[in-house]
């Protein structure tokens, strides 16, 4: 029924498109008789969106009618299949858990899912991605906790895993040894069972409810086998009454019952190793995991630094275990007992043998309390049933989250590249931040086939607010268009084993959809087509498409009027995917990756981008004002439409993202926006600027309305100010190049203090890692000197001794940038040209400073306030804030003097308060439209060749210097109170 139903549907939308179509047509052909050409091209053009929108409508329900028959044509595997196959040499299996900055928490319900999977030959691995030297306490003591997740979970099985195997062996005992009488033989397991039931009973009992998560782990996880166990025990009782077993049975279920509960679960952190892969994904720290399995290796110091090297045949070293098959799972999900079971039966099936990957797509956690969350969830799961449809037309991608992968599969597709100066093995590539969907179509280049296991085995989490969805939705919107060539080489140039022309269009709209029908959908709704152009037909194209979804939507356990929040919601995510795909054409036209958005999983709200709030709003108003326009000139039914989705996204605005804190979100780019136009120049502004434009510079720069470029610099290397208690000078270092590498900042430059090393050597380790994340180098002088304290000759003593320390780091040939101690650049006009004279002379560019806040006074406050967590959050929090109205001050400064924006350069010294706050800054920073640029790019802003020609005796950087050349007043930054602030 369900599939007449569906083919019905297709049929529905089909006929009501074409008449929509042959409508449009007629329209064409009157407009074109009446020399109307730029409504006839605009008609072709609403033939084109409308067509676009019934593709992804037909998408959805070929997915369901595969799925339909699935369903119907299914014969799941027996249980005594099941049971054969698990007594024979099953498959090694080794479960992968990458972790980066998760709470321990979470991530401990994801291990003891793993590792209570009902699997023997299984291992478990914490990957560990977070900085090995964590530069503040909290990541230290999270970290800490993260290390000790793997031999916790571990001590958990211990007891019940001593007693099963006690239990197995006094059995194997008995049966070597004398006759067994089988009814009393049955009772004891029987008991045995019992026993590991309420063992379950109390692990769920201890575990703490705080949500709806914790809720369906326990279920899922412990309950459910508590009365698995149960039911098993009344059964043998049952049975022990009628003698209905043999030895044979009674070994099996000894052995099964014993290998439930021996695992191995360990941690590795590839980031304390120098010669591994550092980059900043998921994709590396799996590649670099999967290319140690099966190999020997032993640790070799290379001064400070770390080697993993391959251990020779003499060696013992350190043994990574072999497996045939590898599961990822997400720090974040919870798998069903007899996943990894089901899993590798079905990977294990003759027909399968081409199938390099079979998973189960991820459902929401069922039951959440939060209406965002949960219908982003159904969106899920019905991207679930969408899922195991594309497998019925051979088009299965990889979703990420969880998935059982060939281990012989990767080896096919693995490449070796250079990083860092080391080779690296890369089984999934990174090149985009859907790393899962790109290694789909790697996979089916070699011949290899993908498959949905048609049950819901796996739960991950859902964000609960628009902050945090905004992020995962533009991660997944971002990289489609990005992997289209490679699909495409693959569908036209694959011999004998070309595609059928379903898998070639599922693919193609899988890739391309977020991008041509969130744009088709802008257009549509936003620009006020001809009337005529208007008919019955469009809408009924779009009926059976939603009332199945709603069908589909019910039947999963949501409400029938979810399918209008559903509607809402997309029309939200408008501009975040459409923000996404912009980072597609960015990384496509520059070449450079995208940094990997995680998903934030935070008690609280993630703020949104002050930018996408503004598109929000600026789609309420374009189409409210449009709505009432249509309605003004007689346009009924396109006005009718267009306010109806103008009151859905209300709805979404209010329900979703919630009036008071869009509002939060929206104050510091008023703020910012207020004190550059001042209240009359935006009244202006406002009354000449119409919603549309808003929308589409919002979208064009989708975290802010308007963008910065800033160079990142860093003076003092290798180390600057006071340390906290507990803290080291290398998790410092470490923790700022780990945050500058996430954010995708390349070209940061480190201004060299080289007195420091030969005071202590061991610093220069900070270099080494400086320079093996790719940064740069530049001369900040010897011994840190002040050139108004010791004069011109002395000063460039000390830059030529400085020299020699920055080319054993730097290479041969260094950069030769230089930046001034305390920014002093000479107290007299003649001593001032003589330093600049020399320094062109040694080819050196000077760096300047346009963004500069006093980070080293604050330090010093912090590291006398960091044992007060109130007085050190307030600190950072008040941090963050002056070194916003720097940003501000910087920009109102830059266009006030020369009425443009410039290519702005920070200013920050490597300290403890800077590793604290550096990520919440940059992130603060990229909210407000700043995009990160290289040094050597933002010297060749002209600005920078200006010469103020002043002299003084205070800090003053390199805007405040043309301030005073034109004689204006010059702001000093604020500085921190002496004691700990209290709030």
């Amino acid at each position: 029924m369900s599939r007449i139903v569906t083919l019905s549907a297709v049929a529905i939308t089909l006929g009501a498109w074409a008449v929509a179509v042959l409508h449009v047509f007629w329209v064409v052909n009157v407009t074109l008789q009446e020399h109307q050409y730029v409504v006839s091209a605009a008609a072709l053009a609403y033939v084109v969106l409308i067509t676009v929108l019934v593709a992804g409508s037909l998408t959805y329900l070929s997915a369901r009618y595969g799925y339909a028959r699935r369903v119907s044509t299914r014969q799941p595997a027996s249980d005594s299949e099941i049971d054969a196959f698990r007594m024979t040499v099953v498959p090694s299996v080794t479960i992968l858990v990458p972790s980066y900055k998760e709470d321990p928490a979470l991530v401990s319900k994801t291990l003891l899912s793993a590792a209570l999977q009902d699997y023997p030959r299984r291992s478990v691995v914490l990957l560990i991605d977070d900085p090995p030297a964590p530069a503040t306490r909290e990541d230290g003591r999270a970290l800490d906790e993260m290390r000790e997740l793997a031999d916790a979970v571990e001590r958990r099985l211990a007891a019940v895993h001593a007693r099963v195997r006690s239990a197995a062996a006094a059995f194997e005992q008995r049966a070597d040894t004398a006759r067994l009488r089988l009814s009393r033989e049955a009772r004891e397991l029987a008991a045995l069972y019992q026993e590991v039931g309420a063992w379950f009973a109390d692990q769920a009992s201890r575990h703490g409810i705080v949500d709806h998560t914790d809720r369906v782990f326990v279920e899922v996880t412990l309950l459910g086998e508590s009365r698995r166990y149960q039911q098993k025990a009344a059964d043998l009782l049952r049975g022990a009454e009628r003698e209905a077993f043999d030895e044979d049975l009674l070994r099996c279920a000894y052995r099964r019952l014993a290998s439930r509960f021996e695992v191995t679960v360990r941690a590795f952190e590839r980031k304390r190793y120098a010669n591994l892969s550092h980059e900043p994904n998921k994709a590396m720290n799996l590649n670099t995991y999967i290319a140690l399995m099966g190999g020997r290796f032993r640790e070799r110091a290379d001064g400070i630094r770390r080697l993993l090297e391959r251990a020779g045949p003499d060696e013992r070293g350190i043994a990574f275990d072999d497996s045939d098959y590898v599961v990822v799972l997400d720090a974040d999900t919870v798998v069903h007992p007899a996943y990894v079971l089901r899993l590798a039966h079905g990977l294990s099936r003759p027909e399968h043998r081409r199938v390099a990957v079979i998973q189960t797509p991820y459902s929401a956690f069922p039951g959440s309390g939060r209406l965002l969350e949960s219908v982003a969830g159904a969106t899920t799961d019905i991207q679930y049933q969408v899922h195991q449809g594309f497998t019925y037309f051979g088009a299965t991608f990889w979703v990420g989250a969880n998935a059982m992968i060939r281990k012989a599969a990767l080896e096919e597709i693995v490449e070796v590249r250079q990083e860092r100066g080391f080779e690296v093995r890369v089984f999934i590539h990174d090149r985009t931040v859907i790393e899962d969907t790109e290694s789909t179509v790697d996979l089916r280049r070699r011949g290899w086939q993908l498959y949905n296991y048609p049950e819901r085995m796996a739960f991950s989490a859902t964000p609960a607010d628009f902050g945090a969805l905004l992020i995962q939705r533009r991660r997944w919107a971002n990289g489609g268009l990005l992997i289209v060539p490679k699909l495409w080489r693959f569908l036209w140039a694959s011999g004998g084993r070309r595609p059928g022309v379903s898998e070639v269009l599922l693919r193609l709209h899988y890739l391309t959809s977020l991008a041509v029908a969130n744009v088709a959908l802008l257009f549509l709704l936003g620009l006020a087509f001809d009337e005529r152009l208007a008919s019955v037909w469009l809408p009924i194209t779009a009926v059976p498409y939603y009332l199945l979804y709603a069908v589909d939507l019910r039947s999963i356990g949501y409400r029938w009027r979810d399918v209008l929040r559903v509607y809402a919601l997309n029309l939200l995510l408008i501009p975040v995917h459409l923000g996404g795909v912009l980072r597609s054409v960015q990384q496509a036209c520059t070449g450079r990756r995208s940094t990997f958005g995680r998903t934030p999983k935070v008690v609280g709200r993630t703020a949104a981008p002050a930018g996408y709030v503004l598109a929000e709003a600026g789609l309420l108003g374009w189409w409210t004002f449009g709505a009432l326009m249509e309605l003004e000139a007689g346009h009924r039914l396109n006005g009718l439409f267009a306010l109806a989705n103008a009151a859905f996204l209300l709805y979404a605005l209010v329900r979703f993202v919630g009036l008071r804190e869009a509002c939060e979100d929206l104050r510091p780019l008023v703020t910012q926006t207020v004190h550059g136009l001042g209240p009359l120049r935006l009244a202006l502004a406002w009354r000449r600027f119409v919603a549309p434009l808003i929308v589409v510079l919002a979208l064009l720069f989708p975290t802010a309305v308007t963008g910065t470029d800033l160079a990142i610099t860093i003076d003092d290397l290798p180390t600057h100010g006071p340390l906290p208690p507990g803290i080291t000078r290398l998790a410092v270092a470490d923790q700022i190049i780990e945050v500058l590498r996430r954010h995708g900042i390349r070209d940061a430059v480190g201004f060299v203090n080289g007195g420091q090393i030969a005071d202590t050597p061991e610093h220069g380790t900070i270099l080494e890692h400086w320079i093996a994340a790719g940064f740069r180098l530049g001369n900040h002088t010897f011994g840190h000197v002040d050139l108004h304290r010791i004069g011109p000759d002395g000063f460039l003593a000390d830059i030529e001794r400085n020299e020699p320390v920055i080319g054993r780091y730097g290479g041969t040939e260094p950069d030769r940038l230089f930046r001034y101690p305390y920014l002093h650049e000479g107290a007299t006009p003649i001593e001032r040209d003589a330093v600049r004279h020399a320094l062109r002379e040694r080819r050196y560019q000077i760096v300047p400073a346009t963004v500069d806040f006093y980070d080293w006074a604050w330090n010093d406050v912090y590291a006398r306030c960091a044992g007060n967590p109130g007085a050190a959050e307030a600190l950072t929090r008040a941090f963050r804030e002056v070194a916003l109205r720097a940003l501000d001050w910087s920009e109102e400064t830059a266009d006030a003097l020369v009425r443009r924006p410039i290519k702005q350069i920070l200013l920050l010294h490597v300290s403890a308060l800077v590793a604290l706050t550096l990520d919440d800054l940059l992130s603060a920073y990229e909210a407000r439209g700043v995009r990160f640029t290289s040094v050597r790019d933002a010297l060749e802003d002209p600005v920078y060749g200006i010469d103020p020609k002043v002299t003084w005796r205070g800090q003053e950087n390199f805007l405040t210097q043309l301030l005073r050349a034109t004689g204006r007043p010059r702001p000093r930054p604020p500085l921190p109170h002496e004691g700990c602030p209290t709030d």
